[in-house]
């Protein structure tokens, strides 16, 4: 019993001792992690211990100091001065940190101005920026090649000029006005903005949430912009003209925003990437609910447009006048126009090439899915436009006085309260089919396709096209 017990008792002491040196190296590590945290807090410029206001702490800054600033409302506006600094919160993660780090403009002028050609070292993040009323700028804008200037308090939030290319990321942009963008304004500027929230801005003309004009590489990804207003175009984005490099917008969420035209997203003359956004819930007072594109050829690719909602045409997308974008790959569903074009618009010598989307569910009176009009030639290449209805014409597409080319399509389950279940063609069009599916389409007449008189069905010899289970027929023709 004796030895047991010795045994026994060599054993605790022995694990003693091992817990005993666990203790006291994991407290060598705390302490040598306080001392990191201590060295970084001490080379960092703090406000406002060491200063009272972030400016002064900016104009005392040099290349490459972090300014920390603690949780707090700060009246003022900012601006780098072209400095490479890091400007952030105790903790740009922690959302509650970030709404609680405030800087407010009290409608004096936007919030936060870079237009010193900061550098992609330039950061800012972590902070809530509101109350921003824009700056009183003069700015060159080329409309159809005439270059023309617009006097206008710009960018209510964050004022982005003259080549700068800051890092803005983990903020909240909220509350701020301009006339245009009222949340951010980037002219003539390569920012990269991620990971922000940029909601409830508004704008007396374009751009709601953001106006990007004449700029490059712009790189926008996984930020939510929502519930913001533009009185004219883009109430979440507008873009306006291009660099040489086209600019970026992937991983959004654009939600809940409203304007005349373009609620999620206006683009005019430019050319951007927009790619894997979800585009959802957003209301145009006239046409493109989600994205309206004027004289520009977006790539439009990997987008989920739902619920969105025009009051005229283009419940998701409108294409006007010469564009020709590349709308490829996207799920386009549940959206709605008042008078046309549930899903898209296209109209006026536009051409675009729509390639392997999901156009489904949409409504609309007159061309469930797509309304095709006025001189417009698309291409439309292995789409599957499924289970859209009219109350009057054309459930899946409506073609009026154009010439679009339709091939290998999957066109099914689409539901005309009057004729063109599949297809309603009218005002001297001529539409090339190739390939296509038609099957389970009802309406009036012509459960497949109707052809007004005046218009033209081009298809192969022997016609190619596959007709199954429409109602009452096929093809009606005038």
């Amino acid at each position: 019993m004796n030895i047991r017990f010795l045994r026994q008792t060599l054993k605790l002491i022995v694990l003693t001792a091992m817990l005993v040196t666990m203790l006291v190296v994991l407290s060598a590590c705390d302490e040598e992690a306080a001392v990191v945290n201590e060295e970084i807090i001490e080379d960092a410029i703090n406000v406002p211990e060491d200063y009272s206001t972030i400016q002064e702490a900016i104009n005392a800054a040099a290349e490459g100091d972090v300014i920390v600033v603690a949780p707090g409302t700060y009246n003022e506006n900012i601006n780098f001065l072209g400095k490479s600094v890091t400007l952030q919160s105790t903790n740009p993660k922690d959302p509650e940190v970030v709404e609680e780090t405030v800087i407010d403009a009290g409608r004096s002028g936007s919030v936060v101005t870079f237009e010193s050609a900061e550098g992609e070292g330039t950061v800012l993040s972590g902070f809530t920026i509101t109350g921003g009323g824009g700056k009183m700028a003069t700015l060159e804008f080329e409309v159809e090649g005439e270059a023309m200037e617009e006097t206008a308090n710009y960018g209510g939030g964050i004022f982005i000029v003259n080549l700068s290319e800051p890092t803005i990321k983990n903020n909240i942009i909220s509350k701020n006005v301009a006339q245009r963008g009222g949340g951010l304004l980037v002219y003539n500027a390569s920012p990269i903005l991620t990971d922000n929230i940029i909601k409830d801005n508004s704008s007396t003309g374009g751009g709601g949430g953001m106006f990007v004009a004449h700029s490059k590489g712009l790189q926008v990804r996984d930020n939510e912009i929502s519930g913001n207003i533009a009185d004219r175009s883009g109430g979440g984005i507008a873009v306006s003209g291009q660099g040489d490099v086209p600019s970026i917008f992937e991983n959004n969420t654009i939600a809940g925003n409203r304007a005349q035209n373009g609620g999620g997203f206006s683009v005019f003359e430019a050319d951007p990437e927009i790619r894997n956004n979800n585009i959802i819930d957003n209301h145009a007072y006239q046409d493109g609910a989600a994205i309206f594109i004027f004289r520009a050829s977006p790539d439009i690719s990997g987008n989920e447009f739902n619920d969105n909602l025009a009051d005229a045409r283009g419940g998701a997308v409108a294409v006007y006048l010469g564009s020709s974008p590349v709308i490829k790959d996207n799920i386009v569903t549940g959206n709605e126009a008042q008078i046309g074009g549930g899903g898209f618009l296209i109209l006026m010598d536009a051409d675009p090439s729509l390639e392997n989307n999901t156009i489904a569910g949409n409504r609309s009176r007159r061309g469930g899915g797509l309304l095709i009009a006025e001189g417009a030639s698309p291409t439309l290449l292995s789409n599957d436009i499924t289970g859209n209805i009219t109350e009057r014409f054309g459930a899946g597409i409506y073609v009026l006085a154009s010439e679009p080319v339709i091939e290998g399509n999957n066109i099914s389950d689409n539901d005309a309260r009057r004729d063109g279940g599949g297809i309603y063609i009218t005002g001297e069009s001529i539409v090339t089919l190739l390939e296509n599916s038609f099957e389970n389409n009802s309406s009036n007449q012509g459960g497949a396709i109707y052809v007004a008189e005046g218009s033209l069905l081009e298809l192969n010899d022997p016609d190619d096209n596959v007709y199954e289970g429409n109602v009452p027929d096929q093809i009606h023709e005038e």
